[in-house]
Order: structure tokens, then sequence, then C-alpha cells
């Protein structure tokens, strides 16, 4: 594998250089193997200039990456667009001085990986909870893993109704906890010793 390629962030806002890119989500560093697992790529146009004295960068993304709903645990397309204008700095300290509302990205000494910015955008255009928009998508999903039970054999309790219980029921889990509790204290064997 060829070591990344480090560009002059200065060189590039002087320039206004652009690129159009389309890179593989495996190839984005540090960036989670759970989302690059589907495979797929990222299109991304990356505009430098300069803003109120900083180097930036201009940052458009289309990806269509495969996700696992957090409400199913199904796999889910979730197609991914962001465009955000992003400052370019060189350390900490001179992001401090960065304008308020502004997001900066740090490239040590002046040198960026454009991958690693395409990466950390992407990241966060994510949603922080990836669930399908309607909950039946979600139960599409699972009616067909109970249509193929063996025959004679009861879906998981999990998902079983009967016509006299609800279809939805509380869980409380900590219900028992003061009896399990109270036992837990009672003395065994004819108390301590």
């Amino acid at each position: 594998m060829a070591a990344p390629k480090l560009r002059d962030v200065r060189k590039l806002a002087d320039s206004r250089a652009v690129f159009d890119l389309d890179v593989t989500l495996a190839a984005l560093p540090n960036f989670p193997a759970d989302y690059a697992a589907g495979g797929g790529s990222v299109k991304a146009q990356l505009a430098f200039g300069r803003e109120q004295g900083f180097a930036m960068a201009h940052v458009q993304l289309q990806a269509q990456l495969t996700v696992t709903c957090q409400r199913c645990l199904g796999a889910m397309p979730l197609p991914v667009q962001a465009s955000s204008p992003v400052l370019i700095v060189e350390s900490e300290q001179e992001a401090e001085r960065a304008p308020a509302g502004w997001e900066t990205f740090l490239a040590p000494e002046g040198r960026l990986q454009l991958e690693a910015l395409i990466g950390e955008e992407l990241l966060l255009a994510l949603p922080i909870i990836a669930a399908h928009e309607q909950s039946s998508q979600c139960e599409s999903l699972a009616a067909p893993e109970q249509a193929h039970s063996p025959a004679g054999e009861a879906p998981s309790e999990a998902r079983t109704t009967t016509s006299e219980a609800p279809a939805e029921q509380s869980v409380r889990p900590f219900a028992d906890l003061r009896a399990l509790l109270e036992q837990a204290a009672k003395p065994r064997n004819g108390g301590r010793r």
C-alpha cells in the first residue's frame, strides 16, 4: 500500500485548487470498519481558497453506505450528502483563533491528506443513530425470518403476541429488584457464624 500523499495547504488555498475524487470507503484513514464493510465509495469535491485569512476548503460529499439499523439490527442503505466549508488550521492555537461558527480541520505543519479530510466530513455527516425512517420497514425485514421458522417451532418470545396480550408491552427490568435484594440479605443455613 502506497504512503498517503500529503499536500501543502497554503499552495492549495492560494491556487484555489479543486479536486473531484471518487474514493473507496476502505481508503479513508481512521474511517470505522463497520461503515466500510459493505464496500462502496464516496464522491467528493474539494474546492480550496481563503476565508478571513485562513486556508479553507468547501467540501461536498455524496455516498451510499450500508449500515446496521439500530431498531431492527438489519442492514440498511444510507445515502449521505453533505456540503460544508471547513477552515484548515496548522495547530490547536490557530484553531482557537478561528472565527466562531466555523468548523476546523487540523493539518499539522500545513500538510493535508485529502482522504483524511473527506473521511472526517463523511463521519460528521452520518446520523447519530442509524434507523429506518419508518418502523414498518423494520417489521418487513423481520417478517421473512418468522416465515422461515421450522414447522411446529414457535417463533421467539420477543416477537410472539397473543390475542389477550397487547402488541406493545412495557419492559420493567428492575421490577423484582427489591425482592432479590431482600432475599440476598437474608442469612442462610441458620444465620451468620
